[in-house]
């Protein structure tokens, strides 16, 4: 394909750069597309396949079990049920309600009540059936007790999740589910607890979905107790006191409430127009599955949005100020599985309305109010309109709003455009070959819209009478086209400014799409960010780390150049919010506030994964990550007091028991000791080329155990003097330790493997007896937590544990919060959910304080634990 005058496609821009190896991959390259567009469509009928599997069989199972009842019981008792009602679009199922609406009501197999039966659709199956679950909500008499069919759970949430309109954007005005169940409750006043529940079928079809997940009995005989882990038997010794436990009997989730109370991250280094600033001086941003909106004062007071399920993508203010758009991810994936294993008991029609909220894991939008946290629409979600995920949002500028257009992470990256107040799609077309990194609707010309991204850069001309959406590429002249549009911003006057990859700044005319003027080579690297000032300057940052100020008519600098520190990264988003005062989002998921020349950090990211997360008292906990960053919070001030770089990647960490110090394990197989007062190195030592993956402090003393991938296990102890003294040295490891716990007295350690084995030894390297009293439970095949492993069948990733109480983080990204120990393969917990990914680490701070990390996309969270009254 030729290139004249500009950009035709994005084949022809990447021709233009590699011509010869462009032409010869072509083939291949459109072929891998379409390959992979061909295995996700056959991972989505997998995982619907398997839903429906899984409903059949919870079906069958509740079928045989209803039949042995009405065969114990006289017939004449059971001689009509009424017809069965639908209740429509529904991807949830609800556990048996304990309570009704008016009170509490004791269960009595001799009552006879009104019967339903309930038809929940579960979405569309890979034919596009739909698939569907019959569930009664009828009151049986029971069985004699089924222990698979006693579990309770409890979600917490930090603030309670307003209920929705709940209008399904499907483009064609159907009514959700919600509005449908607030029409049933509003009908009638005086539902029973049997009419609001989708009662026991559901419960049983959630046990039998553990009991397929780990089928193998578990029950201890003489002092062990057999747990199937990993694809094999494990023996776990069991404590005396607990010798005669039953593992199918019942255990009450713990009696608290959790809420979220802050976070300390900030997502920052994968996207783009992702802070606003609120009409209350507030800085709105997002991470992992939350919107928050952070004050700037200093104090770190935040108000955290919780309507999303799955990590969020972008977000977008409306002209008024006040109502957010945010978009998400899909989390249909293989590892959300345990997502919904557990339900909560449904005890009104406003929870069953906050349940229905909650299963929206598709991609979808949530329209919301920034002042009083409430969701007031959500377009897509049920219908699965939006495949993958939502990546730019924008609201119309000209018309007040009343537009919002949207850009999906579909293969064809489709952009549509909506009557958001009505859930209406309006005009679709595809908006661009390849990523799409941010959308703007013009501030002057109505109905322009103007994307840019990997290759492309283009503007929209939109028809709001018959939605069509015209599409006309923006036309580079010259020899020095560049790769691609990095940024872009409007002037005062309505310019359109772009930054591209070539570091050059250009003003483009929006009539004939060519640019009327340019300043070349202003940042080395390219100009990833670009924004007007309150002043009228335009605002420039590059990935030379500097930001510059501009005349936007000449396109001459007005002052010196600021350049940001080397360790907070290039600015990748600025916003203005006065004439001194900028918002700096950074390439390192920092987040900056204050003058070009002074900025001051409000959160402080990683460019890679964080490591691990360790509590230090109740007022601090310690950081590492993999790019060597050792960082102390203090979790009263919400900041940083200190932070030190390391040339190698931080892989784990522990503190003593005193609080002075932190010794920390490198991926290069060195580990230190370090004060934490005065930063100063205790100890720096090498065990060899293979990386540290476990260190640990025993309770007493300055002993402490390395463990290393060779798998090697060496416990130390240093002296008064300083004097390193090696105590034992392990190497009957069949493969690398992750978890180490200590007992009470110093003496023994438990260690758990990555290849699931548990061993236990003495400080001096001796095999040893496991009935001990354990500082801690990082070891989840231990006897406090051993059972959770087993009925998730290994998809436990952490584990902490303070008294009576246990956190457990999950590979879903969820944590459980159960009483220890864990007695019951069916134990009722508390569970949180706010990460998208898997939970590496976990700690407890305090009896009310809970310290989470998930690594995938560094968010740290604090959730503050209560008890109930």
């Amino acid at each position: 394909m030729s290139l004249v005058n500009g950009w035709s496609t994005t084949s022809s821009i990447i021709s233009d750069v590699l011509p010869e190896e462009f032409e010869k991959d072509e083939l291949v390259l459109s072929d891998n597309e379409r390959l992979r567009g061909r295995v996700e469509e056959l991972e989505k009928i997998v995982i619907t396949q398997r839903n429906e599997i899984m409903l059949l069989q919870a079906s069958m199972a509740d079928i045989l079990r209803r039949v042995q009842n009405l065969e114990a019981k006289p017939s004449s008792q059971y001689n009509s049920l009424p017809r069965p009602s639908r209740l429509s679009n529904s991807r949830s199922t609800y556990n048996q309600m304990s309570k009704s609406m008016h009170g509490s009501e004791s269960f009595s197999p001799n009552r006879r009540q009104s019967r339903d039966l309930i038809n929940v659709p579960m979405g569309k199956s890979a034919r596009g059936s739909p698939m569907r679950k019959w569930v009664s909500s009828q009151e049986i008499p029971p069985t004699p007790p089924d222990p698979r069919i006693r579990r309770v759970s409890t979600t917490s949430s930090s603030e309670e999740v307003a209920s929705t309109s709940g209008i399904n954007g499907n483009g064609n005005g159907k009514t959700s589910i919600v509005n449908r169940v607030r029409r049933l409750s509003g009908k009638n006043h005086d539902l029973t607890s049997s009419q609001l529940s989708l009662a026991s079928s559901s419960l049983s079809s959630t046990t039998t979905f553990i009991s397929r997940k780990n089928p193998h009995s578990c029950r201890p005989t003489n002092g062990n107790l057999p747990i199937f882990v990993g694809g094999k038997t494990i023996n776990i010794q069991v404590p005396n006191e607990f010798e005669d436990f039953d593992p199918q009997q019942n255990q009450e989730p713990p009696n608290i409430n959790a809420t979220l109370k802050h976070i300390y991250s900030f997502r920052g280094k994968d996207v783009r127009a992702n802070i606003e600033v609120l009409p209350t001086g507030e800085i709105l941003f997002f991470s992992a599955n939350f919107v928050i909106m952070m004050s700037t004062d200093g104090s770190g007071t935040q108000r955290i949005y919780q309507g999303h399920t799955s990590d969020v993508k972008c977000i977008a203010l409306h002209p008024n100020k006040i109502i957010v758009a945010s978009g998400q991810s899909t989390c249909h994936l293989s590892e959300k599985a345990l997502r919904t294993e557990h339900n909560t008991p449904v005890e009104s029609p406003d929870e069953l309305v906050r349940q229905l909220e909650m299963e929206h894991t598709e991609a979808h939008i949530r329209i919301w109010d920034s002042v009083k946290l409430q969701t007031l629409l959500i377009i897509g979600g049920f219908d699965g309109y939006f495949e993958k995920g939502i990546c730019q949002l924008a609201f119309s500028n000209s018309d007040s709003g009343i537009h919002l257009a949207c850009i999906d992470e579909s293969l064809k990256h489709t952009m549509t455009v909506w009557n958001w107040q009505k859930i209406k799609k309006i005009g679709e077309v595809k908006a661009a070959n390849d990523t799409v990194f941010e959308m703007k609707w013009h501030p002057n010309i109505k109905n322009m819209i103007v994307v840019f991204g990997k290759g492309h850069f283009s503007f929209f001309s939109f028809d709001s009478v018959s939605g069509i959406l015209l599409k006309t590429c923006a036309q580079f002249e010259g020899r020095d086209k560049p790769k691609t549009v990095l940024s872009m911003c409007f002037g005062k006057d309505g310019q359109v400014i772009t930054g591209d990859s070539n570091g050059t700044i250009s003003i483009w005319d929006t009539k004939t799409y060519r640019v009327v003027k340019q300043a070349h080579s202003v940042h080395p690297g390219g100009i990833y960010s670009l924004c007007l000032g309150k002043s009228g300057k335009l605002l420039s940052g590059g990935k030379d780390r500097m930001i510059s100020e501009w005349e936007i008519d000449s396109l001459v600098r007005s002052r010196r150049s600021a350049e940001i520190p080397d360790d907070r990264g290039f600015a990748r988003t600025i916003l203005s919010i006065s004439n001194d005062s900028i918002i700096v989002g950074t390439s390192t998921n920092s987040l900056l506030f204050g003058s070009p020349e002074n900025l001051s950090s409000l959160i402080e990211g990683d460019t890679s994964e964080l490591s691990a997360i360790v509590p230090c008292g109740s007022t601090h906990f310690v950081s590492g990550s993999k790019c060597g960053i050792l960082r102390r919070w203090n979790i009263e001030e919400k900041k940083i007091e200190w932070s030190k770089k390391y040339m190698g990647s931080i892989e784990c960490l522990d503190i003593d028991s005193s609080m002075t110090h932190v010794i920390i394990g490198f991926l290069s197989g060195s580990w230190q000791v370090i004060n934490m007062v005065n930063q100063e190195t205790i100890e720096d030592h090498r065990e060899g080329s293979n990386g540290i993956c476990c260190v640990k402090f025993a309770p007493v003393g300055g002993t402490f155990a390395i463990c290393t991938k060779d798998p090697l296990c060496i416990i130390y102890r240093i002296d008064a003097s300083r004097n390193l003294i090696k105590l034992a040295k392990i190497t009957q490891i069949p493969s690398p330790i992750i978890h180490v716990d200590w007992s009470l007295d110093g003496q023994t350690i438990r260690a758990q493997t990555i290849g699931y084995h548990l061993f236990h030894y003495s400080r001096i390297g001796e095999p040893a007896s496991s009935k001990n009293q354990w500082i801690s439970s990082n070891c989840s095949l231990a006897f406090e937590t051993c059972l959770v492993e087993h009925s998730s069948n290994g998809l436990v990733n952490s584990t902490a544990r303070l008294e009576d109480l246990s956190a457990v983080g999950m590979e879903n990204g969820t944590i459980r919060l159960y009483s220890t120990p864990v007695t019951s393969l069916t134990a009722g917990f508390i569970k949180l959910i706010g990460h998208p990914k898997i939970i590496k680490s976990l700690g407890f701070a305090s009896k009310n304080l809970i310290l989470s990390m998930s690594p995938i996309d560094n968010s740290i969270f604090e959730w503050k634990i209560e008890e109930n009254v």
